[in-house]
C-alpha cells in the first residue's frame, strides 16, 4: 500500500463577513458547533492554531468529528492543543487568562506573542502602513506556471529562487505589495481554500506543496521534512526525496497529495516513492501568497 494519501477538504463555504478567524474555529463544523467536535469529512486533515500562535491541522476521526490540533513541543515532540493551554474559569484559554479584558495587558498588542489578543487593542489608534503585514486581508495572491521540482530565478535555487518568482510573477500582475508575497505554505493552502480563494485556478492544474508544519495522514502525524519538499526544491533526482503537491478539482476544491516519509539525509533511497510524488519528470506550478502576521 502506497506511503502517499490524497486527502480532499469539502467544508462549507463561509461568506465574506466572517473573519479568517472564524473560519478556522468553525471549519468544517456544524451550525452552533463551537469547531471543537463537530461533524468533518472523515479522514480529511482541518487547519487549527496550536497554543503558541503556529498553525497546524487536526484530524476529522473515524466518529466524524474533529481530533486535537497536533502540535510541536519545545523539544521537538508531539503534543495536542490541551497539553499546554490553561483554562480560567472564564473560559478563556489565552496566556494569562486575561484575553477580552478590555485591558492591555503585556503581549496582547504584540502580533506573533502568545498573549495575542487583538480585541484588548482596538483603542489602539495605529493603522497598518505599506509593508506591514496584515491577515485582514486575502491569503492567495498568485501562482508560478510549470516549473520544475528544482526552483531556479537568476543565481537563486531552492526555496529562495521560488520566493523570487513568486515576487516577480506578483509585481507582474499588478498584484498589492506583489514584493512581499511568499511562497505558500500547506497551512496557507488550508486557509485559502477554506477562505474560498482558489475557485479562479483552473481545474487540473497541480502545484508543489511546501509544508513545514505537522500534517495528518490517515490519522498518523507526518512530520515536515526536506525529503517531502525535494530536498528544498532544489533536485530533479527520484531516489532521494518525494515531492508533496496538490491537484485543484475545479470549482476552489483541492486535492492534497502528502507524504507519511519525509526523512532525507542525501544518501538513503528506500524513503522515496518514485511513481507518486516523485520530483524530477514533474512540472508543477508554485503558489505564493501574502505574508502572514503569524510566524
Amino acid at each position: 500500500m502506497t506511503r502517499a494519501h490524497r486527502l480532499m477538504i469539502r467544508c462549507r463555504r463561509w461568506g465574506p463577513s466572517l473573519s479568517l478567524t472564524m473560519v478556522l474555529a468553525a471549519a468544517c463544523a456544524g451550525d452552533g458547533d463551537d469547531g471543537s467536535g463537530g461533524a468533518c469529512m472523515i479522514g480529511q486533515p482541518v487547519a487549527c492554531t496550536c497554543p503558541d500562535g503556529s498553525a497546524s491541522t487536526q484530524p476529522c476521526l473515524a466518529s466524524g468529528t474533529l481530533g486535537p490540533c497536533t502540535c510541536s513541543d519545545a523539544t521537538g515532540g508531539t503534543q495536542t492543543e490541551g497539553d499546554t493551554q490553561t483554562t480560567d474559569p472564564s473560559g478563556d484559554t489565552t496566556a494569562g487568562g486575561s484575553c477580552g479584558n478590555g485591558v492591555e495587558d503585556p503581549g496582547e498588542c504584540t502580533t506573533g506573542d502568545p498573549a495575542y489578543c487583538p480585541q484588548d487593542c482596538e483603542g489602539d489608534d495605529t493603522t497598518t502602513g505599506p509593508g506591514e503585514c496584515t491577515d485582514d486581508g486575502p491569503i492567495y495572491a498568485t501562482l508560478v506556471p510549470s516549473v520544475a521540482s528544482r526552483w531556479e530565478s537568476g543565481a537563486l535555487v531552492g526555496f529562495a529562487a521560488g520566493q523570487a518568482l513568486c515576487r516577480e510573477t506578483a509585481m507582474a500582475e499588478g498584484v498589492p505589495e506583489g514584493g512581499l508575497v511568499t511562497v505558500c505554505d500547506y497551512v496557507q493552502v488550508l486557509q485559502a481554500e477554506l477562505a474560498g480563494e482558489l475557485a479562479a485556478v483552473p481545474m487540473g492544474t497541480t502545484a508543489w506543496l511546501h509544508r513545514t508544519t505537522l500534517a495528518d495522514v490517515m490519522g498518523v502525524p507526518s512530520e515536515p521534512g526536506v525529503g517531502g519538499r525535494c530536498a528544498e526544491w532544489s533536485t530533479v533526482a527520484n531516489d532521494l526525496a518525494d515531492g508533496e503537491y496538490v491537484e485543484f478539482l475545479g470549482g476552489g476544491m483541492v486535492s492534497y497529495v502528502l507524504d507519511d516519509d519525509t526523512f532525507y539525509d542525501g544518501v538513503d533511497t528506500t524513503h522515496t516513492q518514485p511513481g507518486t510524488l516523485e520530483c524530477g519528470t514533474q512540472m508543477r506550478a508554485i503558489l505564493c501568497c501574502h505574508p502572514s502576521c503569524t510566524p
